[in-house]
């Protein structure tokens, strides 16, 4: 009498056990996998977001223009560019959506957060663009960033004569500086942490009144 081949309950049962763990293990591999898609996704957004917003600060700073404007309190017009260590404030060709005329920009602190910058746009024109800048709502970049300016004199006869300054006010000087340097730093110390960009500034060279050496 023939005895009929087969699988036992318990082989059966082993299968399925072994054939579920394989999937089990084949899905969590394949959950981690699109995390960590996703997330790489997200810095690299992160990353060419803050590229892109670098890129159009610096093309905004290249751009400043020798813009003056009537203080009328001394009666007198004052080259528009007001330059300190964490704030700075100019006229530039150059607007966020390519659109004609002049721009005021203001890059300052976030007043919500405890570090990252505001920026404001405003159209400019013939007056001081400050009270209009104070009612643009603001764009919040670079948060957990710490904005720190600086402003590069070069003088006009000894040009080795150069030296970076943690201000620049255009009615004092009589002019726009050579250069910007803007860094945006965490609190650590990695090189990964701080991102910087100089804009040169040519239309300096426009200027008809010699600049007051800083």
């Amino acid at each position: 009498m023939k005895r009929h081949s087969g699988f036992t309950l318990l082989e059966v049962l082993l299968a399925l056990g072994l054939s579920s763990l394989v999937m089990f293990v084949l899905s969590m591999g394949m959950y981690i996998a699109v995390r960590e898609w996703e997330s790489s996704s997200n810095r690299l957004e992160t990353r060419l977001d803050s590229a892109l917003q670098l890129l159009q600060i610096e093309r905004a700073l290249a751009g400043a223009f020798n813009h003056t404007y009537l203080n009328r309190t001394e009666n007198k017009r004052y080259v528009f560019f007001m330059g300190e260590e964490n704030k700075l404030i100019w006229i530039s060709t150059v607007s966020p959506g390519h659109q004609g005329g002049l721009a005021a920009w203001q890059l300052s602190p976030d007043k919500d957060n405890k570090d990252g910058l505001e920026i404001r746009v405003v159209p400019a024109f013939a007056g001081d663009p400050r009270p209009n800048l104070d009612k643009a709502t603001p764009i919040k970049a670079f948060t957990g960033y710490k904005p720190t300016f600086e402003y590069l004199y070069v003088d006009p006869v000894i040009k080795v004569d150069t030296k970076w300054h943690k201000e620049w006010l255009g009615e004092k000087r009589l002019g726009l500086p050579n250069a910007v340097r803007l860094r945006l730093e965490k609190d650590n110390d990695s090189p990964e942490n701080m991102l910087e960009i100089i804009a040169m500034i040519p239309a300096f060279e426009q200027e008809t009144v010699q600049r007051v050496k800083p």
